[in-house]
């Protein structure tokens, strides 16, 4: 009786572990590390969109360039943004072997990067360009992976 009670109960976790090994890619899973990370830098990424949309030469009379204080917090803020998509690269963290979120995380990191030039150099346009292609991103990226309330 043992032995058949342990042979099924090795069946079921043999059966229990293929299923969680068969999960389709680019599906939704429950991360708490990335969403601890996202939340994070939630206030940094809108305060980023933000003040570049304000920022952006295309707004003519109505642009409102940040100060110096204003583009220092907007080159900590990328720098930020950045750090997190490189450590979701890291498979420990994130889901590197999914394309999708390989793309996103790179990405995030590039145009993170690149905000941070822009800011360090005040440059409104490039600013802008950057935030906005960022915010794309994540968008794109939210689609896929995060669970929506």
């Amino acid at each position: 009786m043992i032995r058949k009670f342990v042979a099924t109960s090795l069946a079921a976790s043999l059966i229990a572990s293929a299923a969680l090994a068969a999960v389709a890619p680019n599906t939704p899973t429950p991360m708490p590390a990335v969403k601890d990370k996202m939340k994070a830098v939630d206030t940094d990424s809108s305060d980023l969109f933000n003040v570049a949309g304000a920022a952006d030469p295309a707004n003519g009379a109505d642009q409102k360039l940040p100060d110096a204080a204003g583009w220092a917090k907007l080159k900590k803020e990328s720098d930020s943004l950045k750090s997190v998509a490189d450590w979701m690269m890291d498979a420990k963290n994130g889901k590197p072997a999914e394309a999708n979120w390989a793309k996103a995380a790179k990405d995030m990191s590039a145009l993170s990067a690149a905000a941070s030039k822009a800011a360090a150099a005040k440059d409104a346009k490039a600013l802008a360009q950057a935030a906005n292609d960022l915010s794309d991103t994540c968008t794109a990226c939210h689609k896929i992976y995060k669970k929506q309330d």
